[in-house]
């Protein structure tokens, strides 16, 4: 099938899941036969506008200026690039509230090409935002659902949050290496790799690292000053690392005693399962589609937003390290099996196959 991707956000881990998500999507579909094309924004230095990688053909667009200093993906000349790249069996948009969406639901729509969307848990407002997200979808978002021929979501949980039905395909999960050589756990030691975003709820580790003296804490992302003024007054016991990927990320993976990530309205949740790769278990908040997947890889899963059942499963692990271990075994075990890009890429097939057995009947 000649497949087009058009996303936000590819390759660059900065940019979060859909970075990852995408690349890795459209990768596994290229290695299974499909040309696939990418059609995203240009928004970091130094990234070429046209590439090969690993047989897929990226189409990067500058925007205005400002857009690009803001990392906000609103690159222009969207519809003139889609019209010139050619004929497609298949427009696959990942998230929905960008500059890139409603060109690429209006190219599908006028070249006669199915639509599939697949919003990577995007669609709820989690409470950040609600009046430009409201305009968005007044203007441009609820035209592109209504354009969609098909919808995936990647858990049941984030299935319920979308107005339309959808096909459940959960991401795949790349295990990390481990670094050489395997360095040291530090007892007591946490992370939490995410962002200050109101849905990661990591404000919450504040009254953990309270309740757990002997603990200590290491956060991974993009966090503002604000986010660090909440944790001055432990001093030395936390650390940011910043944005962190590859081996970096695994030695941080490597060293903790245990992943917190107390993260709620999250629609997959690849972190306890990198984490899981290299050996650390975790602790995830239920409720959503992280919980939902970590609990059936046989992870530890705690109610969403309650402080104590939190605070309870982390230090048993604490105090019992072999649990934990365990518990990294089952979920690294499960995603070995059952969460792989080649199986994701097997399931939007399915999606595909659909469309096209409909458009031909």
């Amino acid at each position: 099938m000649r497949l087009l991707h058009v996303t936000p956000f590819y390759a660059d881990p900065a940019f979060g899941g859909i970075a990852r998500a995408s690349r890795a999507l459209a990768r596994a579909l290229r290695a299974r036969g499909h040309l696939v094309a990418v059609v995203t924004a240009r928004l970091a230095p130094g990234v070429p506008p046209l590439e090969e990688d690993g047989g897929v053909r990226v189409v990067r667009l500058p925007g205005p200026r400002a857009a690009v200093e803001a990392r906000v993906p609103w690159p222009r000349g969207v519809a003139r690039v889609l019209d010139g790249l050619g004929g497609f069996d298949v427009v696959h948009l990942h998230g929905v509230r960008h500059g890139l969406a409603a060109p690429a639901a209006e190219f599908a729509t006028r070249s006669g090409v199915p639509l599939v969307v697949e919003a990577h848990g995007t669609w709820p407002h989690h409470g950040q935002r609600r009046l430009s997200k409201g305009a968005f979808d007044a203007v441009w978002g609820r035209r592109v659902w209504r354009a969609a021929a098909a919808a995936i979501a990647v858990s049941e949980a984030e299935a319920r949050d979308l107005p339309r039905p959808a096909a459940v395909v959960p991401n795949g999960v790349e295990p990390l290496a481990l670094p050489s050589p395997l360095p040291e756990r530090v007892p007591g030691r946490l992370l939490f790799v995410g962002n200050g975003g109101t849905q990661k709820r990591g404000r919450r580790l504040a009254a953990l690292l309270e309740a757990l003296p002997q603990a200590s804490l290491v956060a991974v992302g993009p966090f503002d000053a604000a986010f660090r003024a909440g944790f001055a007054r432990f001093g030395g016991r936390v650390r940011f690392a910043g944005v962190l990927s590859g081996a970096e990320l695994a030695a941080e993976f490597a060293t903790a005693a245990l992943l917190v990530h107390p993260s709620v309205g999250e629609a997959f949740g690849l972190v306890p399962f990198e984490a899981a790769s290299v050996g650390t278990g975790g602790v995830v908040a239920g409720g959503h589609g992280c919980g939902e997947w970590f609990a059936r890889a046989g992870g530890a899963v705690v109610p969403p937003d309650d402080d104590a059942a939190l605070v309870r499963a982390v230090a048993e692990r604490l105090a019992a390290p072999d649990l934990a271990s365990a518990e990294a075994t089952r979920v690294s075990a499960f995603a070995a099996a059952e969460l792989t890009w080649e199986a994701a890429a097997r399931g939007v097939e399915a999606v595909y196959s659909g469309l096209a057995g409909r458009a031909e009947a």
